[in-house]
């Protein structure tokens, strides 16, 4: 029987975010790369230079991934900074040292906005202030509307269209990680970090099946493979997981070494191989995905 195909069509909102979608026969996959993007707003006004907000962004990895309409799944792609604004934060996540006066909406207490990586971050790399201001609320609120709120509303329609179609949906949420643990990550600075890092929200976001057969997967393709720590996965995971209702969602961080330096941003010999790799990977959880009940 013929699966019914989803009903995707391509997507740009230019500087905000961009969707591909599925080519060829249909799967019951999504992917995304939410911190990829590298085009500064207008209106942003960063303390310091492109080159510092850059730092924080997970360059490449939307071509490290652009495989995925191959595989019948969409791939939604954030064109603007992490450090702009983290789609993968909770709108808790504000920081209220950032913020010139009270901010009128609720807040809770986050290890990531305590490390100043928050929904806005305070800082750009190590200990660079992003801003020599405060951010008016009118300034955030703005932010919200036309950056978070699209992305999120695109990927929950995302899943929600691929789970209508196939009762089941696995989300593959792509990002990258620095060779080192540093001044703003929840390892201590000079933490050697493994290949990839599989984050299933310490077991909460994904049936283990999925989880496992990356992890085999990675290896057997001759790289190292740690699970949830120190990135067990954050907002984007956490707000549209389901596991017994058949909404998955798996975080991958890729170490940068294998594919740019760190420096230049610009890839290396590595990059095709790794490519290669992805591309193994991301055909044996579609096909794991499409046999699923």
């Amino acid at each position: 029987m013929t699966q019914p195909a989803p009903r995707i069509e391509a997507v740009e909102i230019d500087g905000v975010l961009s969707v591909v979608p599925p080519r060829g026969t249909p799967s019951p996959m999504v992917f995304d790369s939410p911190h990829s993007g590298l085009a500064l707003p207008a209106d942003f006004r960063p303390a310091v230079p492109p080159a510092l907000v850059r730092m924080a962004s997970d360059t490449h990895v939307d071509a490290l991934f652009d495989f995925a309409p191959d595989l019948g799944a969409p791939f939604l792609v954030a064109q603007f900074p992490r450090s702009f604004l983290d789609v993968n934060r909770s709108l808790l996540d504000v920081d209220p040292e950032l913020v010139d006066g009270p901010w009128p909406h609720p807040v809770r207490d986050s290890g990531s906005t305590r490390r100043g990586m928050g929904l806005i971050w305070r800082y750009a790399w190590g200990d660079a202030a992003m801003y020599d201001r405060r951010l008016a609320v009118a300034e955030v609120e703005a932010r919200i509307d036309r950056y978070w709120r699209p992305y999120h509303d695109r990927l929950k329609a995302l899943l929600d269209a691929v789970h209508g179609a196939f009762g089941r949906v696995y989300h593959v949420n792509c990002h990258s990680m620095p060779a080192f643990g540093h001044a703003l990550s929840p390892d201590p600075a000079g933490t050697v970090r493994p290949d990839f890092v599989l984050g299933d929200y310490d077991g909460a976001s994904c049936e283990p099946g999925f989880v496992q057969l990356a992890a085999e997967t990675l290896r057997g393709l001759g790289h190292s493979v740690a699970l949830n720590v120190p990135f067990r996965g954050a907002e984007l995971v956490s707000a549209y997981s389901d596991p017994p209702r058949g909404r998955h969602s798996l975080q991958i961080e890729i170490n940068r070494r294998l594919y740019m330096d760190e420096e230049s941003r610009e890839r290396t010999a590595g990059f095709e191989g790794l490519r290669g790799d992805l591309g193994v990977l991301g055909r044996v959880l579609r096909d794991y995905a499409a046999g699923r009940p």
